[in-house]
C-alpha cells in the first residue's frame, strides 16, 4: 500500500509538470553588446529580455530583492556572472490571454529547458551590513524644498566615488551602499523620513589614477563641481565605512542574519535554438 501511495505521488507530480504553462515559441540568442539591458511583460503572453545578464534575469523572474540572494558553487556563478558571455535577448510567445504571473511561470520553464537551470530554495545565514546609527546621530538632511523637482527621489554618481541623492528614502541608500560593499546592507536606523545626502569615498579597488592615497578626493572632482554649478569645495574621500560614519551619521556593523536564497543545483550555456 505505502508503495501505491508513492506511485500515485510520482504520477500526479509528473501530471502537474505537463500542465505547467510554456511557451509556444522562444527564441535565446547571445546579446549585442551596446544594447540597453531590461526585461518586458508585454501584452499578448510576450515576453521580451533584451541585453540581460543571466543572473539578474534569474533575479527578476525569481522576484528577489538582490543578487546576493543567489548562491551555489563556484563553477555554476561563474556561468551566470554579469560578462560578455552571460547576457542574452530572449524573445518568447505564450498563451495571448495569460497573465504575467503566468509567463513568470514560462521563463522560468523556459529557463530550465534551454539553460538546464535546476535550482530550490533555503534560508541562510549570511553575512550583512546592518546600517546603525553611529554615536554622534544622525547626519543625514531633510529635503531642501528649492532645487529640481524632478531629481526629488532621484540618485546621481557626478565621479566615481561621489554618489549623492535628493529625497531619497532609506531603501534607495541600502541598494547605493550594498552595491559599493562587499555584502549586502540592511536597515537597522530607524530612520523613515525621505532625506538629501551627499556620500564621497575612495573606492577600494579600481579607483582613479588620480585618486590619492590620504584621503583626499581625486582632481576630477573640481571639474564635476564645476559642471553641476556647485561652490568649489574641498571633501574628504577616506574609505567608505569611514565616509558612511563621518558624512551620513551612520555606521556598517558587520553581522550575519537569516536569508532567503535561491540555491543553483545546476546551469548551463542554452541550446541552440
Amino acid at each position: 500500500m505505502r508503495w501505491a501511495f508513492l506511485a500515485a505521488g510520482i504520477a500526479t507530480a509528473t501530471a502537474l509538470l505537463a500542465q505547467a504553462p510554456a511557451f509556444e515559441v522562444a527564441s535565446v540568442k547571445p546579446a549585442n553588446p551596446g544594447e540597453p539591458g531590461r526585461i518586458q511583460f508585454l501584452p499578448g503572453g510576450v515576453f521580451r529580455a533584451t541585453n540581460m545578464p543571466l543572473n539578474y534575469l534569474i533575479l527578476m523572474i525569481y522576484q528577489l530583492r538582490d543578487v546576493y540572494q543567489i548562491v551555489g558553487d563556484a563553477h555554476w556563478m561563474a556561468l551566470i556572472a554579469d560578462g560578455e558571455k552571460a547576457r542574452y535577448n530572449i524573445e518568447a510567445r505564450g498563451d495571448p490571454n495569460a497573465s504575467e504571473a503566468q509567463v513568470r511561470e514560462m521563463v522560468k520553464a523556459l529557463l530550465a529547458d534551454r539553460f538546464r537551470l535546476k535550482v530550490h530554495q533555503e534560508t541562510r545565514d549570511l553575512p550583512v551590513y546592518a546600517l546603525v546609527p553611529a554615536k554622534g546621530g544622525i547626519k543625514l538632511q531633510r529635503p531642501e524644498d528649492g532645487g529640481n523637482p524632478r531629481l526629488r527621489g532621484a540618485i546621481t554618481f557626478p565621479d566615481r566615488g561621489w554618489i549623492q541623492g535628493q529625497a531619497v528614502s532609506m531603501d534607495t541608500l541600502l541598494q547605493v551602499l550594498t552595491r559599493s560593499t562587499d555584502r549586502p546592507v540592511i536597515d537597522k536606523t530607524g530612520f523613515t523620513e525621505p532625506f538629501d545626502f551627499r556620500l564621497t569615498w575612495t573606492p577600494d579597488t579600481g579607483a582613479a589614477p588620480d585618486a590619492p592615497s590620504d584621503g583626499s578626493c581625486p582632481a576630477s572632482f573640481a571639474q564635476s563641481q564645476q559642471r553641476l554649478g556647485l561652490k568649489p569645495e574641498t571633501w574628504s574621500c577616506p574609505s567608505i565605512y569611514t565616509a558612511v560614519q563621518d558624512q551620513l551619521g551612520l555606521k556598517l556593523n558587520p553581522e550575519k542574519v537569516p536569508t532567503d536564497v535561491l540555491v543553483i543545483d545546476q546551469v548551463e550555456r542554452p541550446s541552440a535554438n
